[in-house]
């Protein structure tokens, strides 16, 4: 506890461990179980190889083999076009046998195509499995293993090892840890350090900048080359017996590939060191709220864009209206850790700060363990925590010797929301490296990441309900750039039970599934063309793979869907066929009746008239060409049931009993894939006590 006459200002505290937080405490860590890792392969790290993108291949053509030709050849192979690749005789497709040797035989034959290969998925070279530590990064590659005797559940991870095939980050992205400090002397980190360009090389008199002791940049800081201790006003950014939480979650965010220790989520930034804690292990008993106001403002000279802020304190809102004015003005995008009291931050009057900020600029991590559900220890809220990250035994580095055990250099377990946090933070460095335009400090752009980050998320239903999002965050999804395939709509059907309008009719669009290698899909939008005019939105967003259309008869339509996955790619629309609905009286020449039909005015019928038997073995058929049929008819008490054949095979009893009247049901319908000829045929039954089968129209889609 700080002296009594203490300024009244909020002492923060780090998330880590087990804690009791409150405005003027600072937490205890638990169990720290240091480890020792040796460096593998003599510390290289290899190449993982090559693997196979399931279901897909290659086709090269010889050359001046058109459109049409790929087309037949593919759709005799049973492939699906992906894509036609540019500036090649190649394309790449789906093939829906998995034996790749027998597509090739079967393909070999045709003199227009020069191979069938598999569309091998390539990795980079730096293989994140070659650090010693990798084995227990469960946060980065949930296998199930066994972590402190706990065993986890498959696939609970961000997906680390997928996101690092893609990129591990670019040296010019800067991340700020505002934190106690960071020991860049570990060899994990050595290489990590942001470095000052105001204050490296020689100034003019031929000396290190870095150690003249002279401001060189003119920005208040002498010889600030890391970052800045603002606990000791010094550029010390390490201190001897300090800094094991800064240090430890600046490793899960940014430990370098490099075959010894571990690797963080995105291993190739930089970090900034902002040291503001001390944890009560220092002489001036850091951690005020002004403090870290200063560190922002830092950071924010530089242009950073991102803060990992794994500390916090409870106490009313009005209390930390400073410090949420200054992030407000930032500019940077903040993770913060949840809180490690358990508690609800929506409905506690004192929630942690500065994770329960409702600023556009702030997202709020809860943790989850190995096996997807919610520390114990970790804050929760509906709207006030964003997302989880792994944050239950969690391995990085620490300053050697700060633990009793932990050699020199160290690694160390801790748990808590501040483990969580910067998985949350090395998967926004990555969407920054990936995209240099983010790194522009602009609202819009802070808009981008968080949504990027929020919205990529892999479900995690032991959280729905804790968080915003009930979703864990994902690393591959959100640097998904990759939009993926959709597929034409194909189903083209009447909804039964409906009945027919004046002039229109109720149907349905179906489409096959799309195909995205990645995160996913993770929606579907449908488009509408009628008679030839303008494409128009039919259905957004819709999880759904068909959708309800109402159809106006005569006219003319048109479907297209493109798919959306769950990064946000949108494929290319595809177009169904023109679609046109049609409607039958029961006088057309289309329709031909055996045995005795008597015809019967009805106000109620869509032409105002019906045609009915009662015997058994009378029989009406519709011949038409077409992609869809469906028959309407009353119901009522007085009517019975008919056998229904379609193309001349038995297809089911059509029923029209009912105990009170309606009028121009679809009764029956049928729908295929292409258009083509076909009739339905109706025998009726003859049903004792209520043997009348009434036929009103046919309808049918062309």
């Amino acid at each position: 506890m700080p002296p009594s006459n203490a300024p009244l200002l909020h002492r923060l505290a780090v998330f880590a461990g087990v804690l009791v937080l409150g405005a003027t405490t600072v937490g205890t860590v638990a169990a720290a179980n240091p480890v020792t890792f040796k460096p593998r392969n003599g510390g290289n790290a290899w190449d993982t190889g090559p693997t196979l993108a399931s279901g897909r291949v290659i086709v090269s053509f010889r050359p001046g083999t058109g459109a049409a030709a790929r087309a037949s050849i593919a759709a005799a192979a049973g492939l699906t076009k992906i894509r036609d690749m540019r500036g090649v005789d190649m394309g790449v497709y789906r093939a829906a046998r998995a034996d790749l040797a027998s597509l090739q035989r079967t393909m070999a034959v045709d003199s227009a195509v020069v191979s069938v290969t598999p569309d091998i998925v390539l990795h980079r070279d730096a293989d994140p499995t070659g650090e010693p530590g990798w084995p227990d990064l469960w946060g980065l590659d949930n296998q199930g293993q066994q972590i402190l005797s706990v065993s986890g559940t498959s696939n609970v991870d961000i997906d680390g090892l997928e996101s690092e095939a893609i990129t591990g980050g670019d040296p010019a992205v800067t991340v700020a840890v505002i934190d106690d400090g960071v020991d860049f002397s570990h060899p994990d980190l050595a290489a990590r350090a942001w470095t000052n360009p105001g204050e490296s090389g020689l100034d003019a008199n031929g000396n290190p900048k870095e150690t003249n002791g002279i401001d060189d940049d003119h920005n208040g800081f002498i010889d600030d080359v890391h970052g800045w201790d603002f606990c000791n006003k010094d550029n010390t950014v390490h201190d001897p017996g300090q800094d094991f939480h800064g240090t430890h979650v600046a490793g899960t965010i940014a430990a370098s590939l490099d075959g010894q220790g571990i690797v963080g989520v995105a291993p190739n930034v930089k970090i900034m060191a902002l040291k503001f804690l001390d944890n009560g292990n220092g002489p001036n008993q850091c951690g005020d709220t002004s403090l870290a106001i200063e560190a922002i403002a830092y950071a924010k000279s530089f242009g950073v864009t991102l803060s990992n802020d794994s500390w916090g304190g409870r106490g009313p809102f009005a209390d930390f209206q400073p410090l949420y004015d200054a992030m407000q003005a930032s500019g940077i995008l903040f993770i913060a850790s949840a809180g490690n009291d358990g508690i609800d931050n929506d409905t506690n009057p004192s929630p942690a700060y500065p994770a329960s900020f409702d600023l556009p600029n702030v997202i709020s991590v809860a943790a989850a363990d190995q096996n997807g559900g919610l520390a114990d220890f970790s804050n929760f809220g509906h709207t006030t925590v964003d997302i989880a990250a792994p944050g239950v035994n969690i391995v990085s580095a620490v300053p050697g010797g700060f633990f009793s055990g932990v050699p020199d250099p160290g690694w160390a377990y801790l748990s808590g929301t501040s483990m969580a946090a910067p998985h949350v933070t090395g998967v926004a460095a990555l969407i920054e490296s990936q995209d240099p335009s983010l790194r522009i400090s602009t609202p819009a752009n802070l808009a981008i990441i968080k949504a990027k980050l929020l919205g990529t998320g892999k479900p995690l239903p032991l959280t729905a309900g804790d968080t915003l999002t009930g979703r864990m965050v994902d690393a591959r999804n959100a640097l998904d750039q990759v939009p993926p395939t959709a597929f034409a709509p194909n189903g083209h059907a009447f909804v039964l039970g409906t009945a027919l309008g004046v002039k229109t009719v109720s149907t349905t669009v179906g489409w096959p599934a799309g195909t995205d290698d990645l995160s996913g899909i993770g929606s579907y939008d449908l488009l509408q063309q009628t008679n030839g005019g303008a494409w128009a939105a039919a259905v957004n967003a819709t999880p759904s793979r068909s959708a309800p259309r109402t159809l106006i008869v005569d006219s003319t339509y048109r479907f297209r869907v493109r798919a959306r996955d769950r990064a946000g790619n949108l494929s290319a629309t595809v177009d169904g066929p023109t679609i046109t609905p049609k409607l039958y009286q029961e006088t057309s020449s289309l329709v031909s009746y055996t045995g005795t039909w008597t015809s019967s005015a009805s106000g109620y019928a869509s032409a105002g008239r019906t045609r009915f038997a009662t015997r058994a073995g009378a029989s009406v058929t519709f011949r038409f060409n077409g992609r869809a049929v469906a028959i309407a008819a009353p119901k009522g008490s007085t009517r019975g049931s008919a056998k229904v054949y379609v193309d001349g095979v038995y297809a089911g009893i059509v029923d029209l009993h009912r105990s009170t009247s309606v009028n121009r049901i679809l009764v029956f319908g049928r729908s295929w894939a292409s258009y083509g000829a076909h009739s339905v045929k109706l025998v009726l039954n003859g049903t004792s006590g209520h043997p009348r089968f009434d036929v009103d129209a046919f309808a049918i889609l062309r």
